[in-house]
């Protein structure tokens, strides 16, 4: 398996070289953000240890960690796009080995679960261009691989750092808190036995420390983000106490066209859906009646405004309203993704991937719009926890029907 993990290396290797030289070197006019991303970059290179006035005044949303190493980047090479992208495309081939060389040193399931990652299509445009992203990512990824080899101080920095260059990938440390009380939930315990099972294996302790670490930007800035910006940006006060179900809606469609319906294809494990009200009569009624409520009173809708243009909520949704389907019939639409995503992950057998699924949705419905890209975190953690056994899929079942998939 070690030289497979090296020639697969060797391969993402070409392919980024190949990009570099297809990218005209990547030279060329700014794209989106790079336009605001670039001078903010700037704007940190000249406190390399930026100040706690630096640090509430820069103009973005994202917490600063980006921002400090393009910074960096400037200063030693110039006011220069290129340095930034090659600077993003870097830790983007950084996150793809870290891919590689944390999987299982035994999975059939090794290159679908690479590919369904390299495929989904704002990884690539998050790799090429100045982008938060990868940033993010690559901090959470090696936060999941820490706490999967049991190395959880590292997994608690590497998860503040994610945290610190993206405040939502809080839901992933989160998702850690969760799954390992669930497992002492699992065992019967009454509450004090509970309480006593915690402080005996604190696993949860770095984790929690890590979701803990967004209270300093909220108390710096007293919010979510700076001030400022919010208000530039539409994403003010009146709507910091405002919860936006069409984006849970939407963030579940997304998780099912780009990672459950692919997974579905390769394994040809469809039995499972078919089967699922017949095994679990009262949740799938439960789904239904709550999807139906939440499409019909929250339908999903981007948040059109004068700062953000784009009428779609992101590419799946651009999709649908060029093929024609619009309307009361696309949220339908949305909500049969919906379905399948909570027929997918929340189920009896509730587990480590449910609680990441379950925390990063929830949280999206906070978010100060809808895209695509929001749900990249949360598919490449699943794509990696693929390639592990069912103990990060399912719980063992006995019902046949539920076998984990891939097996």
């Amino acid at each position: 398996m070690r030289s497979q993990k090296l020639y697969t290396s060797f391969g993402i290797l070409i392919i980024f070289i190949a990009i570099f030289f297809l990218k005209q070197n990547f030279l060329g006019e700014k794209y989106q953000d790079e336009h605001h991303y670039l001078p903010t970059a700037v704007f940190f290179s000249k406190e390399p240890i930026p100040s706690l006035d630096l640090l509430k005044s820069y103009g973005e949303l994202n917490t600063p960690v980006p921002f400090i190493l393009g910074g960096w980047v400037v200063s030693v090479f110039g006011e220069n796009i290129q340095c930034l992208r090659l600077l993003t495309f870097a830790v983007s081939f950084a996150l793809l080995m870290i891919f590689v060389w944390g999987s299982p040193d035994h999975s059939k399931r090794f290159f679908l679960c690479l590919a369904g990652l390299m495929i989904f299509p704002n990884y690539y445009l998050c790799s090429v261009y100045y982008y938060t992203d990868i940033f993010a990512m690559i901090g959470v990824l090696a936060g999941v691989v820490a706490y999967i080899r049991k190395a959880h101080g590292w997994g608690m920095l590497f998860f503040i750092g994610a945290v610190a260059s993206r405040q939502y990938m809080l839901a992933f440390p989160a998702a850690i808190v969760a799954y390992e009380c669930l497992e002492l939930l699992k065992k019967g315990f009454s509450v004090k036995q509970f309480f006593t099972g915690l402080l005996t294996d604190k696993t949860w302790l770095p984790y929690a420390l890590a979701v803990l670490s967004i209270v300093p930007w909220v108390l710096l800035w007293k919010g979510p983000a700076p001030a400022a910006v919010m208000t530039m940006q539409y994403y003010d006060s009146d709507k910091l106490i405002q919860y936006n179900f069409g984006y849970v809606i939407y963030s579940s469609a997304c998780l099912a066209v780009y990672y459950i319906i692919p997974e579905v294809l390769i394994t040809r494990n469809l039995r499972y859906f078919i089967d699922f009200p017949k095994n679990h009569p009262r949740l799938f009624i439960g789904y239904i009646i709550l999807i139906g409520a939440l499409i019909t009173l929250f339908p999903a809708k981007q948040a059109y405004n004068p700062y953000f243009t784009w009428p779609y909520l992101g590419y799946v949704d651009q999709l649908f309203m060029t093929i024609g389907i619009t309307g009361f019939f696309k949220q339908i639409v949305f909500g049969l993704l919906m379905l399948i995503t909570m027929m997918r992950f929340f189920s009896p057998y509730f587990n480590l991937t449910s609680c990441v699924v379950l925390i990063n949705i929830l949280l999206l419905g906070k978010a100060q719009l809808s895209w695509d890209k929001y749900s990249l975190p949360m598919i490449m953690v699943l794509w990696f926890l693929a390639m592990f056994d069912n103990h990060w899929l399912f719980t063992a079942s006995n019902r046949k029907q539920d076998k984990l998939f891939y097996h």
